[in-house]
């Protein structure tokens, strides 16, 4: 499959929207099903431009949005060398290496940024995710147990790092 991976700014907040949004559908993989409203996702990706706090997407040949990943970075000084990772893939193109590529530019952006440690949390039942995270590097720091109650169901929310340097 052919993508590119750039930035995600405020002119691409529809197609960001609508895939946060199907992928909260799905109701296993982010942690707050309720839907955003196109407004807040606008102040969202603006808030990410104006703090220097990267969201990249990878695209296709027809400049559809195939997954994202963001990083937060401390809004402290104590926590500015960490920056914490969120990223989704569409359900169609999952398991053809846009979530490594994804990855692989947000750990050197991150570097880039002259971060010391990368973060992110993730589901227990998510284990192609976790086996993607281990790949890159990442390590599992401890678990939340029974972080997420969801139609019934408890997850565990597991806790990952990886440092930079």
């Amino acid at each position: 499959m052919n993508y590119v991976i750039h930035p995600v700014g405020t002119a691409d907040a529809e197609a960001y929207l609508a895939l946060v949004n199907a992928i909260k559908d799905e109701g296993k993989y982010l942690f707050a099903t309720l839907r955003f409203a196109l407004e807040d996702t606008k102040k969202y990706l603006g808030a990410h431009e104006k703090a220097g706090n990267p969201v990249l997407g990878a695209y296709d040949g027809n400049d559809a949005l195939l997954g994202w990943i963001d990083i937060n970075i401390g809004g402290i000084q104590e926590l500015a060398h960490i920056g914490t990772l969120g990223m989704g893939v569409k359900q169609d193109v999952r398991g053809q290496g846009i979530g490594s590529a994804l990855m692989d530019a947000c750990i050197a952006q991150a570097k880039q940024l002259g971060l010391e440690k990368l973060e992110l949390e993730v589901f227990a039942s998510n284990m192609t995710a976790r086996a993607l995270y281990k790949k890159k590097g990442f390590f599992e720091e401890g678990a939340h147990l029974k972080k997420r109650k969801f139609e019934g169901r408890y997850d565990d929310l597991v806790c990952m790092g990886f440092f930079l340097r």
